[in-house]
């Protein structure tokens, strides 16, 4: 792929992580349970990235309401983390830290499982997203 292709899918990237501020504000009332539409759109996430298809993954985050509307805390929590696992394979960490965020900002004691954290992609940028976050509320307290 050349330059110009690589310039432009990264800002195509930067625009879909802009379009997901329609994500639910911290506070905000989650459905306690997924919609049967939402379900599906986590399981279509899920074969995605198994599949490779990262691309697929970060625009559905981004785009799929039912993956905000309709979904649950556990639901929301795991399709941005299938974006930041998405975002990091590509080598767009800053965009991976910012679904990293995301995740915090619902659930601020989340944590990855010891082998996710182990990743040596995205393990690293976890947790010092993880740690700057912890910092950053502990100084508004």
């Amino acid at each position: 792929m050349s330059m110009r292709h690589h310039a432009a899918l990264l800002l195509s990237l930067m625009v879909l992580a802009g379009c997901a501020t329609n994500a639910t504000s911290p506070g905000a009332s989650l459905p306690a349970q997924d919609s049967p539409q939402a379900q599906q759109a986590l399981q279509q996430l899920r074969d995605d990235y198994n599949q490779g298809r990262y691309g697929a993954v970060i625009r559905s985050v981004a785009l799929d309401g039912r993956l905000h509307d309709e979904a649950s805390l556990a639901t929301r929590t795991e399709a941005y983390k299938l974006q930041a696992f998405s975002y990091c394979v590509q080598d767009y960490k800053q965009l991976c830290e910012e679904s990293f965020t995301r995740i915090l900002q619902l659930q601020a004691d989340y944590d990855l499982s010891p082998a996710e954290k182990g990743h040596p992609q995205w393990g690293p940028v976890f947790t010092s997203v993880q740690s700057r976050y912890q910092n950053q509320t502990q100084a508004t307290r």
